[in-house]
């Protein structure tokens, strides 16, 4: 058992062992930009994880059951890590939920006071700042050098999806977009405060389950426990 959790061990030493350093050196992302892992690198800390788990778990049960059950928490392990979603990536698609608003709002200012849509798209970034100017920076550069519109707007975070749904239908219909936008503007305010009542409703649920195990057992202590021995004093 233990030649298996050492080469199990071993195995992720090798793994975390830093690569050979490259010449070149990488190119620093944008401050406002956040530098997210590449793929490869996820799933190797993906399998390094699995492997420690799978060892932990061979450790804590010894012999061939602990050699399965290793295994098993290995491959579990390496099926559930690689779908949980980074908190970086959390916290800046919910930051853009919070932001696409007034995005919206400053947008159709811009327009309703006579600039374009380029220029209201770079004020508006200015003024927002982090995490969803470098969304609207890209776009106002991709527009400027000539890229279609639509795919410009793909490459956004999908709460600017409704921003970017507008501008679309007024190029196609012809429509004021600074008409547009109000309602867009509304409708992304609704989203964003139904999920938030939505995270205010799923923590209170999930308060009660520390209530319960606190309470719990003392409501069986001193309710059920001298009911059940008064039974059996009488019983026997």
């Amino acid at each position: 058992m233990s030649a298996t959790s050492a080469a199990l061990l071993a195995f992720a030493v090798v793994l975390l062992w830093p690569g050979r350093p490259s010449v070149r050196r990488p190119r620093a992302p944008a401050p406002s930009e956040p530098a997210s892992p590449s793929p490869g690198s996820q799933r190797r800390r993906a399998v390094v994880v699995a492997l420690v788990a799978g060892a932990g778990a061979a450790l804590l049960l010894g012999g061939l059951p602990g050699a399965l059950g290793g295994a098993v928490v290995a491959v579990a392990t390496l099926a559930v890590v690689p779908r949980l979603e980074p908190r970086r990536v959390r916290d800046r698609r919910e930051r853009v939920r919070a932001q696409a608003p007034l995005v919206v709002d400053l947008v159709a200012a811009c327009l309703a006071s006579g600039a374009a849509l380029e220029p209201s798209l770079v004020a508006a970034a200015a003024a927002v700042g982090p995490p969803v100017d470098h969304d609207l920076a890209a776009v106002a550069a991709s527009v400027r050098l000539g890229a279609d519109p639509t795919t410009a707007w793909a490459a956004t975070d999908p709460a600017l999806g409704g921003l970017a749904r507008a501008i679309a239908r007024s190029s196609q219909t012809g429509a004021p977009l600074a008409d547009l936008l109000p309602r867009v503007a509304a409708e992304a305010r609704a989203v964003h405060r139904a999920e938030a009542e939505s995270r205010v409703r799923t923590a209170s649920v999930r308060l009660t389950a520390p209530l319960g195990a606190a309470f719990l057992p003392a409501f069986v202590l001193l309710g059920v426990v001298p009911v059940v021995a008064s039974w059996l004093g009488v019983l026997l």
